[in-house]
């Protein structure tokens, strides 16, 4: 009885939506043209064949992968697992090993001291190298000779502190230890005097 009570309106709904013209709004004969009927044929054919393509392999997807689905144990397990673990000193943890002392755990490593032209290569070389914005390159005496008239006093301080064009530090930044700019300004002497 539902169904008598909504078909007249699932009609014009279906009308509608497909732009269907009938010849009454009782008649259940649409008007069809030979191209609609076509692109009606097409369609549902596209459509059931993606269906057909797609479905089987969606549903082998997660048989497929196994260990490697997202849903896998092994990878529920990594994802649950915490994330680090308390070892006290003395205590085995993982391996067998014993936890290192908490004291030679705090003790910060000496930084090493890199050679003065690696840190010219990583960086001064940038504008000492090409001579950029009138940077002295290693090697020209001419160009060094009145920086080094004023000593290597001026030119360490310049070299961490900035110089006209010169940044502080050069493009080293931080990463380099006052001694290693100055080690560098050193070398660079060395080649220009």
């Amino acid at each position: 009885m539902i169904g008598l009570y909504f078909t007249p309106i699932l009609r014009m709904a279906v009308s509608r939506i497909f732009n269907l013209r009938y010849a009454s709004m009782h008649s259940a004969k649409p008007q069809h043209t030979p191209s609609r009927t076509v692109s009606t044929v097409l369609v549902s054919a596209f459509l059931a064949l993606g269906i057909a393509w797609t479905a089987p392999a969606v549903a082998a997807s997660d048989a497929a992968s196994g260990q490697y689905s997202i849903n896998s144990p092994i990878k529920v397990e990594e994802r649950t697992s915490p994330s680090a673990k308390v070892c006290v000193e003395g205590d085995t943890c993982g391996g067998g090993a014993a936890a290192a002392p908490a004291a030679a755990a705090a003790e910060p490593a000496a930084p090493a001291t890199r050679d003065p032209q690696t840190v010219f290569n990583t960086g001064c070389a940038a504008c000492h190298a090409s001579g950029a914005a009138g940077a002295p390159k290693p090697g020209d005496k001419a160009a060094w000779a009145p920086r080094i008239a004023e000593g290597k006093d001026t030119l360490h301080q310049h070299a961490l502190h900035g110089f006209k064009g010169m940044p502080a530090r050069g493009l080293c930044g931080s990463g380099c230890t006052d001694e290693e700019i100055m080690g560098v300004v050193d070398w660079m002497v060395s080649q220009s005097e």
